[in-house]
């Protein structure tokens, strides 16, 4: 469970982290082919791995502050009508995750096979795949005007099993189920940055659960320390980019990145 990894390389790992968990390219797979590229250790340790991500959980729990407050104050003025689509929120969002708590103990042991889904190749096929989906999304893209709905958020958490696989960008998933269910692009994004809450929380969880039952770990505490602040700042400036980005602009530039770097990483 020690980690291989130096000071700078754990700062610039928390970086990738911290840009790539909210932009829709994958944070799984960049982290898999910078490794792959400079040659560094894929064994980061469970601890350095829950680190990042409480880094990442923490900036969206700042950033959506606001939104959390208004959940709180639409149940303490529980006859308020229109106060009903902040007590709503917290459903959706818990039918949305339904599906990958369902999904993911299951496909844990496959997830888990570095000879199968942590390679560079299967990390580019998912990223061509996603590369795809957007330019679909692109195609299909009829915003309807209505909120999401019971239905749309249960598409949505479908599409995050998807998302498990290295190279198969969480955020784009979901931001993509909701444009193909007629949800405007900053309704969709932000609906799927709300989601990862629960998704990061329980990654964290498991992940913690891996560390006691691996006994003691090893690790150094202000190396530790600084990955997780590098991941939680880089967060909070990847939320604020893609939520202003996608008022304007659509998919189809990260559908071209990830194309191009998918077919590298197959090639190379």
């Amino acid at each position: 469970m020690a980690s291989d990894l130096t000071l700078v390389q754990s700062v610039v790992l928390a970086a990738v982290q911290g840009i790539t968990e909210f932009l829709p390219v994958s944070s799984s797979g960049h982290l898999v082919l910078v490794r792959k590229l400079f040659g560094w250790s894929d064994d980061g340790g469970l601890v350095f791995d829950t680190v990042l991500h409480a880094g990442s959980l923490a900036a969206i729990l700042l950033y959506f502050l606001g939104t959390w407050r208004d959940i709180v104050a639409g149940y303490f003025r529980f006859h308020s009508p229109e106060r009903s689509a902040e007590r709503r929120l917290p459903w959706l969002l818990a039918l949305a995750t339904l599906p990958v708590v369902l999904a993911g103990p299951l496909l844990k042991p496959f997830l888990e096979s570095a000879d199968m889904v942590r390679n560079s190749v299967a990390v580019g096929l998912s990223m061509v795949a996603t590369a795809l989906l957007f330019q679909l999304c692109d195609l299909r893209f009829r915003p309807s005007g209505k909120p999401i709905g019971f239905r749309d958020a249960l598409a949505i958490g479908l599409m995050q099993i998807v998302a498990l696989l290295p190279g198969a960008s969480r955020s784009g998933w979901t931001t993509a189920g909701g444009i193909l269910t007629g949800q405007s692009r900053n309704d969709a994004v932000r609906f799927a940055f709300l989601m990862a809450v629960p998704a990061i929380a329980g990654a964290i969880l498991f992940q913690i659960r891996d560390i006691l039952q691996m006994g003691q770990a090893q690790f150094e505490p202000i190396q530790m320390l600084i990955a997780f602040i590098v991941s939680f700042l880089v967060s909070l400036g990847a939320i604020h980019f893609c939520l202003v980005y996608f008022r304007r602009h659509s998919l189809r530039g990260f559908s071209i990145y990830l194309g191009l770097v998918g077919l590298l990483a197959i090639v190379l």
